[in-house]
């Protein structure tokens, strides 16, 4: 039988777990912290994020051995915020994933290069293009814990490797549907929790539907223009795995993103947002990492620069979204 490796122990890796787990899957699952894996054992819940999940304990096998959990996985998924996954990579050998397939679970652009993170780790571990998909929504970890209908979406060069990566996260509450676009979805998972913060200090600020609509409008044609920087053959920007997941991120109370903005908004300093969110914000990092990536393509996203200059630049979030104002469309 197929075991898979889960590498992170957050909210999205416990919702991935959840599936796979009632999918009767053996899972090995890897986390940092000792407590978390004597909690998982004995009570079958991950007490740290999503603790109203109860996981089948027959299939799950959680390690804070992060070779022994790599080693054991035919499938390896990371599910570590992306700010982290280098130093993952650093522990490991790229002889530890021969034969295996990989997919990155992860938001946010990685090293000095601005890379996707399914790019990044196919690049230091060795791993073909064509073994190492990436997994996106447009979904939210809470919903997933609650068995509500979502719709996920799995991208890879190799058809092959979506259909039999698909079949794994199926359930009666879970639609797969796969594309051959990684670049993108990458891209754009990345930039919409951009937009989750930028729709967070809107919030926060006062404004209204009215505004919000305008604003997301004009993510969208920010999203188009990251997107047209990277190679597809095809791409259908209005596909849910795009669009969709630009809306549910602007959008849902469930996004951590979302109420990161809002904190700032409030007066507070983003590591204080931070530890107030109780977990990690991707696009607080991500935003950096994509105005560099925007900078070395000459891109012109009036949203992306907003949020860097209020989260890096020290300018006042007040007068960033006055400029901001009279520059969207």
């Amino acid at each position: 039988m197929i075991e898979v490796s889960v590498v992170g122990g957050g909210s999205w890796a416990t919702a991935l777990v959840k599936i796979l787990t009632e999918n009767k899957i053996p899972t090995n699952w890897y986390l940092r912290r000792n407590e978390q894996v004597k909690h998982i054992k004995e009570k079958g819940s991950n007490p740290s994020y999503l603790p109203q999940v109860r996981l089948n304990p027959l299939f799950i096998f959680p390690s804070d051995n992060l070779l022994e959990v790599i080693e054991r996985g035919q499938i390896v998924i990371f599910a570590v915020p992306s700010a982290a996954i280098q130093a993952v990579c650093n522990e490991l050998d790229s002889s530890l994933f021969t034969n295996k397939m990989v997919l990155s679970a992860m938001k946010g652009t990685v090293g000095a290069n601005n890379e996707v993170p399914s790019s990044f780790i196919s690049r230091i571990l060795n791993i073909p293009a064509t073994q190492i998909a990436t997994i996106a929504g447009p979904c939210h970890s809470e919903e997933i814990a609650a068995s509500k209908l979502t719709y996920l979406s799995l991208s890879c060069t190799n058809q092959d490797t979506v259909d039999r990566l698909s079949v794994l996260f199926r359930r009666p509450y879970i639609k797969v549907c796969g594309n051959d676009d990684p670049m993108g979805v990458g891209y754009a998972s990345i930039y919409k929790n951009v937009l989750g913060i930028a729709s967070g200090m809107a919030t926060g600020l006062g404004y209204g539907d009215n505004f919000m609509a305008v604003l997301v409008s004009n993510a969208l044609f920010e999203m188009q223009n990251i997107l047209a920087s990277t190679p597809a053959e095809q791409r259908e920007m209005l596909n849910s795995t795009y669009a969709g997941d630009l809306l549910v991120t602007g959008y849902s109370n469930n996004s951590r993103n979302r109420r990161f903005g809002e904190l700032i908004a409030q007066g507070h300093s983003a590591e204080i947002a931070v530890n107030k969110l109780g977990m990690v914000a991707e696009g607080y990092h991500a935003t950096q990492g994509l105005f560099g990536y925007a900078n070395e393509k000459e891109l012109n996203l009036p949203i992306l620069t907003t949020v860097y200059r209020i989260l890096f630049g020290k300018e006042s979030i007040e007068t960033g979204f006055k400029k901001l104002e009279e520059k969207l469309i």
